[in-house]
């Protein structure tokens, strides 16, 4: 009896058909980003799973980091997320971005939009989040973004500054200093939990004043860092 062989799935299958699920579900709008999300190998950013139907399912986190005492430190969020928050972005070519919070895949995905002429750098409090980012960025050919071990509280000043901040953990707050490093058209996209909730704000910057005008719901490993002290920006949240 010959043994029928298991057919092992095209990971660019697979890529494109989950961009196929985002436009159905109707988050996904941006030819840029859907580029993206069909040219970033996934997979290689999961080196835990071997199921890559599982891997390139729209609404599956993958396996996450965690510290010594077995907390969760790190994920890589669902791509149903990472598609809103990119959406929620409007990176365009050429542009700086600052990602706080890094896994490598969504570093990656954001240095397909802005291309060649952009410039990347993503940031984590974590030395083993980082290492496996920056390992998993150089196996997959992103080497040229800048990845960071820093408290993100105080932004990246050295990369600054950014025509998009993405923050990819759950804040309570706006530090002063990603204000102070996002340019004067700047856009910043967080997850903010107040009232109990965590919602995924887009805020555009007037000065000092970051505004908005509605969010999406989410949930988020919450952001680890230092208190901080200091004058935060004016928020301005309208009515969804």
């Amino acid at each position: 009896m010959t043994a029928t062989p298991i057919q092992t799935p095209d990971p660019a299958v697979l890529r494109a058909a989950m961009v196929a699920s985002l436009r159905e579900q109707g988050l996904l709008h941006s030819e840029r980003v859907a580029a993206a999300l069909a040219t970033v190998p996934r997979h290689a950013f999961a080196p835990g799973e071997s199921d890559l139907a599982k891997v390139y399912d729209t609404h599956t986190t993958l396996e996450p980091v965690l510290f010594a005492d077995g907390s969760q430190s790190s994920v890589v969020s669902a791509t149903h997320i990472q598609a809103i928050q990119l959406e929620m972005a409007d990176v365009q070519p050429g542009m700086r971005v600052l990602e706080i919070g890094s896994g490598g895949y969504n570093a990656a995905l954001i240095a397909e939009v802005v291309g060649p002429d952009g410039a990347v750098t993503t940031v984590d409090i974590d030395a083993g989040v980082v290492e496996r980012a920056r390992t998993c960025l150089a196996a997959t050919g992103y080497e040229r973004i800048n990845v960071v071990l820093a408290d993100a509280e105080h932004g990246v000043p050295e990369h600054a500054p950014y025509d998009r901040i993405i923050v990819t953990v759950g804040a309570w707050d706006i530090p002063p200093a990603w204000l102070a490093q996002l340019t004067e058209k700047g856009r910043i996209v967080v997850p903010l939990r107040f009232a109990g909730i965590t919602r995924m704000i887009a805020f555009d910057r007037t000065g000092d004043t970051l505004t908005a005008d509605s969010y999406r719901l989410g949930g988020f490993v919450p952001l680890c860092r230092s208190r901080h002290n200091g004058t935060y920006a004016d928020l301005v949240v309208m009515p969804n």
